[in-house]
């Protein structure tokens, strides 16, 4: 009797249950997946296909948007030094707004929320842009989060069967915000079969997203973004940029440890 009660208390408390996602995120399980491709006609740095073990963690759902971004410059977080790194915080210091032009976000201090005229990103619910990787890592931070690694955001993106798009293989206008049919940004999530296995939404264009980690000084940014190069859509492709470097069609999602 004795044996059998132990197996029970086995399989009623298993010791490594995750727990449900916090809100907007979901469950990223861990294990292997195919990271890379072993495509002659891909960049050096995508070559080639490895196996990579990631463990459990939770990711966005959709993109940081403009409403959720806008939370963290209205509860001070540009003057507050606990959240930045120290190079980020020299960063802010010396640039402390952004000058803004027709499709960008303008931050600053005495106007805590502004767009360029005529933006194309004015929509609380659209994803945020304009902010380098040093304003995203303070975000996250802010938030209890942190920017996902390259390797999460892979795995995020095509899941285990070494798929080029995060719906499949073949590429399909219908699933993404892309050039030319939209020549825009869009609300997030406003193509939900074009969601990954796990279900995150706009992995492949709308806005490329910035991760944790790169080469050297730089940092890597994946995805691409609405008026990227189809190549660029892909789940493997990896462009890298300096982290004082803001975009139009750059934003970032968050992620976190899985409990």
């Amino acid at each position: 009797m004795k044996p059998i009660i132990v197996f029970l208390l086995i399989m009623l408390v298993p010791g490594s249950a995750v727990g449900e996602p916090p809100k907007g995120m979901v469950l990223v399980p861990a294990g292997e997946f195919t990271m890379g491709t072993d495509d002659p006609q891909a960049p050096t740095d995508q070559r080639p296909a490895h196996k990579v073990h990631v463990d459990d963690f939770y990711m966005d759902k959709h993109e940081v948007t403009n409403a959720q971004f806008e939370e963290f410059i209205l509860a001070d977080g540009y003057n507050k030094r606990k959240y930045w790194t120290k190079e980020g915080w020299e960063f802010i210091q010396k640039k402390r707004f952004y000058y803004s032009y027709p499709g960008k976000i303008t931050y600053r201090i005495d106007k805590p929320l502004a767009f360029g005229e005529n933006s194309v990103s004015t929509a609380p619910d659209h994803p945020v842009i304009g902010v380098s990787w040093y304003e995203a890592a303070a975000y996250v931070k802010w938030a209890g989060k942190r920017l996902p690694t390259e390797a999460e955001w892979e795995k995020a993106s095509r899941g285990t069967d070494g798929r080029v798009y995060p719906w499949g293989n073949a590429f399909d206008f219908s699933k993404i915000n892309y050039f030319p049919h939209h020549q825009k940004l869009l609300h997030v999530g406003s193509f939900p079969t074009g969601a990954s296995p796990y279900g995150v939404m706009d992995m492949a264009g709308s806005v490329a997203e910035w991760c944790a980690n790169g080469k050297g000084e730089s940092k890597t940014h994946r995805g691409g973004g609405w008026n990227a190069t189809r190549l660029q859509l892909q789940c493997t492709s990896r462009e890298e940029a300096v982290p004082t470097y803001r975009h139009y069609t750059l934003g970032f999602r968050c992620a976190k440890d899985a409990d």
